[in-house]
């Protein structure tokens, strides 16, 4: 059984994966035998009409750099086919920028000595952690799973880590020195992101499409920079169901957007926006 059939599918390239992404440009007939992921379902519910009018988005430094550090730790076979470390220190000659062109028309993203560096420490500091390592250890990675909707397209999601118990999925997440300071600055930065819109809509589509219910989701967060600091985050199930029924209502607003061609704006008629409260108490001061 190969990619893009239904169910569990392991060693599926990324680009592969992502080639049957929904785009912006497809319509209510273009998207049959089509996928949606959380990614696109986040951002599309942030506002439908901008999501409509923007371009797919480009990955970032730190997309980058969170995507070199998970094929180090998932897809480790991967790295000298996906990646290679520059020679050069900059591209300002025409020598060194015909170099780089040649890489990236073979699909080879080229990183800097330091960003391969990095991403080995965050690992060694992920694999140092014990309750990280445990969930590690003799699991699958990289799986992908999907599944049929009632809405024409499909759903589908890749999921980091798969351990050998018949319960948990989970996700790895590089994220700013500033999410882990607390508790509560890992929650605000998990509400910000949306994880438990992941947490749920992976949970409840792995399900699906292996027959196996999966109902306990867990996250390793590792920081972007030096000194690396490992966080393992388990959600609760009402945070996991919540996000599933996120997840749902997204689908199916993506859905009628799609059948009416209507992609309606967060700015949609007059809006009335009050001050926050703390303005109107002490003299303003928050």
């Amino acid at each position: 059984m190969s990619w893009p059939a239904q169910g569990i599918h392991e060693s599926v390239p990324f680009s592969t994966y992502r080639a049957d992404d929904i785009t912006q440009a497809d319509d209510k007939h273009s998207v049959i035998g089509k996928a949606v992921s959380k990614s696109l379902i986040v951002s599309f519910m942030e506002d439908p009409a901008a999501w409509k009018a923007s371009l797919p988005k480009k990955q970032t430094k730190a997309m980058r750099g969170g995507s070199l550090f998970d094929c180090l730790l998932t897809t480790p076979g991967e790295i000298a086919s996906r990646y290679i470390v520059s020679p050069y220190a900059d591209f300002r000659t025409n020598e060194s920028k015909a170099w780089r062109d040649e890489q990236e028309t073979m699909g080879v993203e080229v990183v800097k000595q330091s960003d391969m560096d990095s991403a080995r420490a965050q690992l060694m500091a992920v694999m140092d952690k014990p309750e990280a390592a445990a969930l590690i250890n003799g699991s699958r990675k990289q799986v992908a799973f999907r599944h049929r909707t009632k809405y024409g397209f499909d759903a589908k999601g890749l999921i980091d880590i798969v351990p050998t118990d018949d319960e948990t999925l989970v996700d790895i997440k590089t994220c700013e020195t500033s999410a882990l300071e607390s508790q509560r600055s890992l929650i605000r930065h998990i509400v910000k992101w949306q994880y438990h819109l992941q947490a749920g809509s992976y949970c409840e589509g792995y399900s699906i499409a292996s027959g196996q219910e999966r109902t306990k989701f867990k996250f390793i967060f590792v920081t972007s920079s030096a000194p690396f600091r490992v966080a393992v985050i388990s959600l609760p199930l009402p945070a996991i169901l919540f996000g599933a029924g996120l997840y749902s209502a997204g689908m199916q607003k993506l859905a009628v957007c799609l059948d009416a061609d209507r992609w309606p704006s967060i700015w949609d008629g007059e809006v009335t926006l009050d001050l926050p409260e703390y303005i109107y108490t002490e003299g303003g001061e928050s």
